[in-house]
């Protein structure tokens, strides 16, 4: 090849491969799609592990029922309660009627409620 042709031939690929980048997908796209369905799938399964009764580990008269209809009753010794209930997932924290939100663990047999810097302790009552 002479010369002329190959800084030709070079300079014909260099344009090619710079139209041919120009053509690539935006992952951005993708990432909100992905977005979305996590939010949708958040807000299907968010809370359902509080879902049941829970038996306050030293008190074992006192029992808070988390209803898949979004209600809660907390009973003790003196007094039953009944509210409504919602969890913000990114935060872990339920919010039980207009209180405060109280940050929250569960694992598939207990419950830790961290009210006033102060662990609250709740099993999964094994009745059906």
């Amino acid at each position: 090849m002479k010369r002329p042709q190959s800084i030709s031939v070079i300079f014909t690929i260099v344009i090619l491969a710079v139209t041919l980048m120009g053509f690539k997908t935006k992952p951005v796209q993708q990432d909100q799609i992905l977005e979305s369905k996590e939010t949708v799938i958040d807000q299907v399964t968010s809370g359902t592990e509080l879902i049941g009764e829970w038996v306050k580990k030293d008190d074992p008269e006192t029992v808070i029922i988390f209803k898949s209809d979004k209600t809660v009753v907390k009973k003790s010794k003196t007094k039953t309660t009944q509210n409504t209930w919602s969890v913000d997932t990114k935060k872990r924290e339920v919010c039980i009627g207009s209180s405060e939100c109280i940050y929250y663990e569960a694992t598939e047999n207990a419950l830790f409620l961290y009210i006033n810097k102060k662990r609250e302790w709740y099993n999964k009552s094994l009745k059906k």
